[in-house]
Formats: C-alpha cells, sequence, structure tokens
C-alpha cells in the first residue's frame, strides 16, 4: 500500500469514529437493544432493504440526468458512489454530494462541475416531492394536521415576514442569474465553462430522453422511502395501526429532521419522536423507541454498504 493509499485509509478511518462518535451523542447502544427487542425483526430489515433499493434508484436516476450531455456511466460507480456520499455525510453534513459527484469524475470521466449541477437538480426534484408528500399527508389527514402545521409552520413564518421577503428575493436573483449566465461570462473562459457546465448540468432536467422513467425513478425513490418507515411502525405494537396515512405523516418528521444538517442526521430523532407524540398522542417513550429504530437502522445501514462502496470506490479511483 503506497503512501496515498495508506492517507485515504486513515482518513476514512477518521471519519468512521466521528460517525460513532456523533452516534453514541444521540442515544446509547444499550438503549437501541431494549428497543430493537420490542421490534418485529422482519420489519426492520424489510425497512433496511428498501433503503438500499431507494439508493440504488437514485443512481438509475442520476444516470438518466446525465445522458443527454452524453455522459454514459457505470451504473456501479454511480451507485457506489452515492451510497459513499450517504456515508460521508453521517459525519459532516452536506459533503456527501461533493464526494460522490468527485469518486464520479474520476471513475466515468464527467466534468466535476456538470455532475454538481445534475445533483442539485436532484436536490430541487426532492424539496419538490417533499413539499407534494406534505399536501399528501394533510388531504388525507386534513383535521388532524392542518392545525399543527397552521400552529407550528404557518403562523412562525407569517411572524417572520422579513426571511421570507429576504429568501425571496434571493431566489429570483438567483432564478436571474442562472437564466442570463451567458451573459455574465465568455464560453471560452476558464471560469465560464465551469459556469456553464454546471448550468448544463441543472438544466439536463429539461432535456431528458426518457422522460417518464425519469418521472418514474423520482415517485420510486419515495415510495421506497415511504415503505421504509411504514415497515418500522408495523413493526412495534403500539403504532401498527396508524397505517399508510400514519407512515407518511411520519416521513414528513423524518425527512424534516433529515434536513436540518445535525451530524449524523441527528435532529432526526428529535422530529420524529415529537412528531409522532404531538400528532398521535404516542406516548413519548414508545415514540422515541420507534425513532430510534427507524434512525438507527438507517444509520447501520449506511455505515455497513456505505463502507463497502466507499472501499470498492476508493479501489476504483487510485492514481
Amino acid at each position: 500500500m503506497n503512501k496515498k493509499e495508506i492517507i485515504k485509509y486513515l482518513i476514512f478511518a477518521s471519519l468512521g469514529v466521528l460517525i460513532v462518535y456523533f452516534i453514541q451523542k444521540n442515544f446509547t447502544f444499550s438503549e437501541f437493544l431494549r428497543n430493537i427487542k420490542m421490534a418485529k425483526i422482519q420489519y426492520v430489515i424489510l425497512s433496511v432493504f428498501m433503503g438500499v433499493v431507494a439508493v440504488y434508484i437514485r443512481a438509475l436516476r442520476w444516470q438518466l440526468l446525465l445522458e443527454p450531455m452524453g455522459y454514459k456511466t457505470n451504473l456501479g460507480n454511480a451507485y457506489h458512489s452515492t451510497m459513499s456520499g450517504y456515508l460521508v455525510n453521517l459525519g459532516i453534513p452536506r459533503s456527501g454530494e461533493v464526494l460522490r459527484c468527485a469518486m464520479l469524475a474520476k471513475t466515468d470521466k464527467v466534468p466535476l462541475n456538470v455532475l454538481v449541477g445534475t445533483v442539485l437538480s436532484e436536490r430541487i426534484l426532492d424539496l419538490l416531492m417533499l413539499v407534494l408528500v406534505v399536501f399528501g399527508a394533510v388531504l388525507l389527514q386534513f383535521d388532524l394536521l392542518y392545525g399543527y402545521i397552521y400552529e407550528n409552520v404557518i403562523v412562525k413564518l407569517k411572524d417572520n415576514s422579513l426571511v421570507l421577503i429576504i429568501v425571496s428575493i434571493i431566489g429570483v436573483l438567483g432564478l436571474v442569474f442562472v437564466l442570463n449566465a451567458k451573459r455574465f461570462f465568455r464560453a471560452d473562459s476558464g471560469l465560464g465553462k465551469m459556469f456553464l457546465g454546471f448550468f448544463d448540468g441543472i438544466k439536463s432536467i429539461f432535456t431528458l430522453k426518457k422522460p417518464i422513467l425519469f418521472i418514474a425513478y423520482t415517485f420510486g425513490i419515495w415510495v421506497c422511502y415511504l415503505l421504509t418507515t411504514y415497515s418500522i411502525l408495523m413493526a412495534f405494537d403500539f403504532t401498527e395501526h396508524l397505517g399508510v396515512d400514519g407512515a407518511l405523516s411520519t416521513l414528513v418528521f423524518s425527512t424534516i429532521g433529515v434536513i436540518i444538517p445535525a451530524p449524523a442526521g441527528g435532529a432526526a430523532i428529535y422530529s420524529i419522536y415529537f412528531g409522532l407524540n404531538q400528532i398521535y398522542s404516542i406516548p413519548i417513550d414508545q415514540a422515541k423507541a420507534i425513532a430510534i429504530v427507524m434512525f438507527s437502522s438507517s444509520i447501520i445501514m449506511i455505515i455497513i454498504a456505505g463502507t463497502i462502496s466507499y472501499i470498492i470506490m476508493a479501489k476504483r479511483t487510485k492514481a
């Protein structure tokens, strides 16, 4: 093993220690074991499996985004780089998006700025899907959820109108900037090439060769997320009665927790058990058990699958 490989694996080992540290800050392993004993293990395994399938479909969708620009990528590389990104995100929030782009850029010879642009497109789509999930949850359980969302989201946003105005202005200026990018940068300059490649990655969503398949993949990812959540609710006697409607709401709770850039997704545990306790009146100890098992099973899947993917990609990308 040469010096470069040793440094690479030392960094990876340090990252693993960091991940374990942040996980232990959220809950103890004995607490996880105590809660997992209450669960029907077959449903937990199904939840983990659906999580892996979601990452696989995300890799397929990423390939479709790159096709219109003439880049044909290896599905294995797309999957392993995506899973590696999830692993790194546990310790350093959002850094995994850059890592997976850097890995695929090296193995499949796709410009890094183009890949970053496609990832931004993915994130915009994920945000739109989250909005659809929220609307779906509210429509299915209007009386139960609307009051809660109004009091805890809408009212608070109204009280912070200045923030809304600033965000809106930044959003409009950003859109104008992107649409007029070619005027701001010469196509033959280094900066211009970098930005235009980034812009090509973003607009690839509008030039898809297989738009129906792309939409199917997008919905497929979120169906997997829903099934992952539903499986965990079915694993416990005290939440199996919530059904698909309850799983949809819990998916909203967990996604909001994941969006918050806390190390190892620590905010997810709180958002899940707080939502279950406040909306469905699940006793706090039971709600926390659900949150811990849902969160930790996902983390364990990412650590195991992500470590395997990271090692594979480390070997494929070594110079």
